[in-house]
């Protein structure tokens, strides 16, 4: 063997001990969360929580990045370039990861990240103005196929996806008015600019308390936690809902002692009486504790479900 062979060969083993030793001690600095969206909403919230039970888990600080822009894939793109260390994590979304990124032109794949486990499951419902006549999935479809239609205000998918489906299946006309905040959303159902608007329950909560709204129906597979005398629309009749999963990821490489370290604490966290109950009292949403690979399986099985919802309802970017 020439000597300069040997040296690179031992070169490279002193590297690879070198960061299975770093590995090991794994985490020896503060962690990087980034975030899809800026400081001060639900998202936020959520992360903000999760980091703090993280950080007691792991025995470093764990650090929000809010990386607002581009409907949420300037993060996740950020994400994918960053040093497979285990030192930079993401919340990774589903709506994001398997229907945005079949949509619009984005600088990462599915092979760029290393699912972690599941975090939250967001909630969605429909509010309208308290003296609108529609008070049920029904009186919106007879909106729709009334000469005036439905307006809709929402933020972009998957918030439109239950009046796409309506229009579909029963030939009513739903038009959309995208807002660049939820906040702008519901502002315009109370200022009478839109008839319904679909979101979050932590964005009218009190609004609905204090009269000025009101629910007509869950977009949800399940009954809001805060509203539980509402139907949800498959129980209106219609057979369909729509679901807001959001993970954590990390760079494709990390090494696999890492990996465990990590999934293994988000897990504990995600599945702690504490965290499910402050997601349900804080923002009306249920924890996540899916595992590394049952997350992995959901958004893999997302790819196709929304291929063929961009064909069936002819979306564009």
């Amino acid at each position: 063997m020439k000597f300069s062979h040997m040296i690179f060969g031992i070169s490279c083993m002193m590297t690879a001990v070198a960061v299975n030793a770093q590995a090991a001690d794994y985490p020896e600095r503060s962690i990087s969360l980034s975030v899809p969206y800026g400081s001060g909403g639900s998202t936020d919230g959520i992360a903000r929580q999760f980091a703090r039970l993280l950080e007691a888990e792991l025995g470093q600080p764990v650090v929000i990045l809010n990386q607002p822009g581009a409907t949420g894939t300037l993060q996740l793109g950020n994400l994918a370039r960053a040093r497979p260390d285990g030192y930079t994590i993401g919340f990774y979304s589903y709506s994001t990861a398997t229907f945005t990124s079949q949509l619009l032109k984005v600088p990462y794949k599915r092979d760029d990240f290393e699912l972690l486990g599941g975090v939250a499951e967001f909630s969605y419902g429909m509010v309208v103005r308290p003296e609108s006549p529609i008070n049920n999935i029904k009186d919106l479809v007879s909106k729709a196929k009334s000469e005036s239609g439905v307006f809709f205000g929402v933020t972009g998918a998957p918030n439109n996806f239950p009046f796409l489906q309506l229009q579909k299946v029963t030939g009513g006309r739903f038009d959309q008015i995208t807002y660049k905040s939820s906040a702008e959303s519901i502002n315009a159902v109370i200022g009478g600019f839109v008839d319904v608007a679909l979101q979050g329950p932590s964005e009218y909560v009190e609004l609905v308390k204090g009269g000025k709204l009101k629910v007509i129906a869950s977009a949800s597979n399940y009954r809001l936690p805060w509203f539980p005398d509402t139907p949800t629309i498959k129980e209106q009749g219609y057979d369909f809902g729509i679901t807001g999963i959001i993970g954590i990821a990390a760079p494709k490489g990390i090494p696999e002692n890492v990996k465990t370290r990590l999934q293994a604490a988000i897990h504990k966290v995600v599945s702690s009486g504490e965290y499910g109950q402050f997601l349900v009292s804080r923002f009306g949403i249920k924890s996540y504790p899916a595992s590394a690979a049952d997350f992995s399986t959901y958004i893999d099985n997302g790819f196709s479900i929304m291929k063929n919802m961009i064909k069936t309802y002819d979306i564009k970017g």
